[in-house]
């Protein structure tokens, strides 16, 4: 995978504007229909070319954007069994240059300067390539992109270089959790299957020798491969079908037909060898986790009857008398889920449990393991069930209905991955299909969940490990289930008393009247002293969804950092206490959080907004009357502790952000200072804590989508009814930032636990207009890909490189970054700032013409409509957290970016990156295990 260079555009406009089966083969695919939901305005069309490549068109006259997703039949379980990485070194080899379009990464280049992104990943069964640009650039995008497939140049040049990109890759990897796991799930499962070889490929995988040269075996690879009866492509933009489609036939109809079978894995991945079997692993991160996990046959192809989501369902329930609930009281389990990858190892896959831990939790660890096998039998014997069949069912119809359309690139990667595995008539509505009951197709998966064939897995820091895991850092244990554990297991299962989940009440199958959408722009609705409320409706997507944060506005977390530190503990046993609440309303379609923006507290509820005053009653009347008892208390710190010790072990890239974002606050407080403080707080202070926050603060409401007035108004006036009758109303409390001057220099020198150093700089400018964020937006958009290719592709000084806008108050900055595994940090700075020398001229002599399409294609994708609900309720939210009542920024950077000529851009590179009229921070982080070169 190459690493996303920075966020994809529209994404760090929105960061900075907002809150944080087998296919059908038929040869006329042209007379299949995409079933959709009601409400999606969106075109289909599937086409098969004269070639047998598969596509599925997109058009929607609303966007400003388009692209494509393309996808192979060809992933890492597919690497010869000598050359582990191979598909994901083809991967990284296939877009530097073609016959037609020579210049390495001039892809991307070309991408980015039409206000785009593009990426692409390697699977264990697909390869997928995705790009996104300005509309107006898509024919010339579409014959750069097709090119790859047709006649890639695989410049030799760049293959050390690659094999360098792959194995930092690997690197930056090698200490994630998550990616270790995955690791031993391949090293503990059949050793005839390739899971059990490395994925991903590093400088000693891809090693040439006697035997292997690795640059003709990726040749051999691609020519075996990829072939057009093995790729499903997605092409989308606002063009008419006909158009998309006439561009799809010109641009990948060339692209040859080996009329190859995709390749399959029929090696059984989990045989009995592999079950009964207890797994340890000692996580680099603080986690305790117990993973209990079953092996299950392949029955994707039984998707119309959803076997595994109704099991899943009842498995993870949180209702009284089930076995997460049971656990939780009794403090030894702080989360509790249920997931299933049927495809897992190919032929067959997995059904996971996986329950986290609490301190108290590890010593019970056989008590959590009988509970949940006592529930298992509860479900066989009562829970396959018509009525909880009919009761999913209707949810499923309910939010089909009310289906919001992703964005247009997220579905077109969705539909290219899909293709291979669904009826493309089924792409959209697959996941909402529930077409009969059968519960033999449940109970055939019920009789697979048996105590002797788990595997259970302890994710534990005090777990005895024995074994090194080849290519990753830590250390496993296997050790067979025995009679006696599984006699104990029973013994225990028999003492337990647990139900099955009652009927949903916050589950409603009408519909709701939808309200007139007659406020375009947040209108305030309550205006009294120490309250405010705004309402806005949909423009785009009106419906039954709404989205409203009641906001305790107040500066008390701000004060100290024992404040800060009680905040974050308040919202965790908060959601403690409303997990069975937050899981049924869920369930029901309906979100419910406690979220912290701008350090403040607020209640959040977002989707149907039917049961929307039933559910904030009862959600207000629990934060109001919040009791800190010592169980919830000690878990929240446990939580805190962990999330604390764990930013340690971040990728390094990321701990740079962490510490830049510390500098900049007015309250950064350190690791440190935050452990400290957590270490003095006791049950008593977090309690009185709570009790003032209750008491000094102004209530602010933003709310969106399906409300009245009245609907507002009433929740304004409940929340003031059940605050503490000496409530002290508070004027309105905004973050604070440090001030940005010029000629200020800042600087961090730390470590970091990793092989991999880390560089950032950041230039923040003194003028607080958006004339500024304007002209580095518009900067960012070539420079960005210019340093990627230059530090990156072609010297690889690291292997994350590049840069983003960031946004301190109202002043704007430029922040340029790396990783790297081969670079002292003092080489680091100094390639910077040639760069940054270096591209002052290429930036003078950028055409006046690629300019101008910048600044069309930014104000465009700014002023996209938002493709659904979840991305439209944001929009003004930003401006409601910094006070600004027009709500207009939006509209204030678009106007800045139209005024914005290049000669500005290069004036404010000439005061910012290469004069003294910035405010310079830098963050460096030193490897501990780095090794110079």
């Amino acid at each position: 995978m190459k690493y996303l260079l920075s966020l994809p555009l529209l994404a760090m406009i929105a960061v900075l504007l907002t809150a944080c089966s087998a296919n059908h083969h038929q040869s006329d695919k042209e007379d299949l229909m995409i079933i959709k939901s009601p409400n999606d305005q969106r075109a289909y069309k599937a086409v098969q070319l004269d070639n047998q490549l598969d596509v599925v068109l997109i058009s929607d006259p609303s966007l400003e954007v388009a692209g494509a997703s393309l996808s192979v039949g060809v992933g890492s379980y597919h690497n010869p069994e000598a050359i582990p990485g191979l598909a994901h070194y083809l991967e990284h080899m296939l877009f530097l240059g073609t016959e037609k379009y020579p210049e390495a990464n001039g892809f991307q280049t070309y991408v980015q300067k039409n206000a785009g992104f593009s990426n692409a990943y390697t699977a264990t069964d697909h390869t997928n390539y995705f790009f996104q640009i300005g509309e107006k650039a898509i024919e010339e995008a579409l014959d750069r992109f097709s090119d790859y497939f047709k006649s890639p140049n695989f410049d030799k040049e760049y293959s050390a270089k690659e094999k360098h990109a792959v194995d930092s890759e690997w690197s930056m990897g090698r200490t994630q959790d998550g990616r270790i796991i995955n690791r031993l799930r391949g090293i503990t499962a059949n050793p005839a299957h390739p899971a059990t070889r490395m994925s991903v490929g590093n400088l000693e995988t891809l090693q040439d020798n006697d035997n292997v040269d690795v640059y003709q075996a990726m040749l051999g690879l691609y020519q075996q491969y990829y072939s057009a009866n093995n790729m499903k492509l997605v092409v989308f933009g606002n063009l008419p079908i006909g158009d998309l489609e006439k561009l799809a036939r010109e641009n990948f109809t060339a692209i040859e037909n080996k009329n190859i079978a995709r390749p399959s894995i029929a090696v059984q991945g989990l045989t009995a060898a592999q079950l009964g079997k207890h797994i340890d692993y000692q996580p680099i991160k603080p986690m305790r986790e117990l993973v209990i996990e079953f092996s299950i046959d392949d029955n994707s192809n039984q998707w119309p009857y959803k076997p595994n989501r109704f099991i899943a369902n009842l498995i993870s329930s949180e209702e009284p008398g089930t076995a997460a609930q049971v656990l939780r009281a009794k403090g030894w389990v702080d989360n509790f889920t249920a997931s299933v990858s049927p495809q897992y190892y190919g032929s067959d896959g997995i059904f996971t449990i996986n329950i986290g831990l609490t301190e108290t939790g590890v010593d019970y660890q056989d008590d959590i393991i009988a509970t949940v096998f006592s529930y298992i039998e509860k479900i066989k014997k009562n829970g396959v069930d018509e009525v909880y069949f009919k009761e999913y069912r209707a949810m499923l119809d309910k939010r089909f209905a009310d289906l919001q359309v992703p964005q247009a690139y997220r579905q077109a990667l969705h539909f290219s991955r899909a293709m291979f595995d669904f009826p493309i008539e089924n792409l959209i509505n697959a996941n909402y299909v529930l077409s009969e009951f059968h519960p033999q197709k449940i109970q055939q998966i019920l009789d697979r969940m048996q105590p002797e064939l788990a595997r259970i897995w302890h994710i534990l820091p005090s777990v005895e490990v024995t074994e090194d895991i080849p290519y990753y850092d830590g250390q496993y244990a296997i050790r067979p289930i025995t009679e006696q554990e599984l006699k104990l297991w029973q013994e225990k299962a028999k003492k337990q008393q647990l139900s099955l989940p009652e009927e949903n009440d916050l589950f409603s199958s009408g519909k709701a009247q939808i309200v007139d959408n007659d406020l375009a722009s947040p209108k305030r609705i309550v205006n009294q002293p120490g309250i405010e409320a705004w309402l806005t409706h949909s423009q785009y997507h009106q419906s039954e969804y709404g989205y409203v944060q009641v906001m305790f506005n107040t500066n008390l977390p701000v004060k100290s950092a024992k404040n800060s530190v009680m905040s974050d503990l308040i919202n965790r046993v908060f959601a403690q206490k409303t997990t069975a609440l937050r899981d049924k309303a869920g369930r029901a379609g309906i979100g419910m959080g406690i979220e912290r923006p701008r350090e403040n507290h607020a209640l959040t509820l977002s989707g149907y907004t039917e049961k929307h005053p039933l559910l904030f009653a009862r959600m207000l009347k629990r934060w109001i009357n919040l009791e800190f008892d010592a169980q919830s208390f000690d878990i929240a710190k446990e939580g805190f502790n962990d999330w604390l010790q764990g930013r340690k072990k971040d990728d390094p890239n990321r701990q740079l952000f962490t510490e830049l974002n510390r500098l900049m606050s007015t309250h950064g407080w350190t690791d440190q200072q935050l452990a400290e403080a957590l270490a003095e707080v006791r049950p008593e202070d977090i309690q009185q804590y709570h009790r003032q926050i209750l008491l000094n603060n102004r209530i602010r409401i933003y709310a969106f989508g399906n409300y009245t007035p009245e609907n507002v108004e009433a929740i304004a006036a409940s929340t003031q009814a059940l605050l503490p009758g000496n409530w002290q109303a508070q004027e309105r409390y905004l973050s604070e930032y440090k001030p940005v001057k010029a000629g200020i220099e800042i600087e961090h020198n730390g470590t970091t636990q990793h092989t991999d150093n880390a560089l950032l700089n950041a230039f923040y400018s003194p003028v607080d207009k958006l004339t500024t964020g304007a002209e580095l937006l518009l900067l960012n958009s070539v420079f960005n890909q210019a340093m990627y290719n230059k530090l990156r592709t072609e010297e690889q000084v690291g292997y994350i490189v590049g840069s983003s806008i960031d946004r301190i108050g109202y002043h704007w900055g430029l922040m340029i970054y790396a990783q790297t595994k081969n670079t002292a940090l003092q080489p680091l700075q100094a390639r910077f700032d040639l760069f940054i020398k270096d591209y002052r001229r290429d930036l003078a002599e950028l055409d006046e013409s690629v300019f101008d399409t910048l600044r069309t294609t930014l104000i465009a994708q700014i002023n996209q409509p938002p493709g659904n609900f979840s991305d439209e309720y944001p929009r003004f939210l930003n401006d409601f957290y910094r006070g600004n009542d027009d709500f207009n920024t939006r509209q204030k950077l678009t106007e800045a970016i139209e005024a914005t000529s290049k000669n500005q851009v290069l004036s404010l590179y000439d005061s910012l990156l290469l004069g003294d009229n910035a405010e310079r921070v830098t963050v460096q982080l030193q490897g501990e295990l780095f090794v110079s070169p």
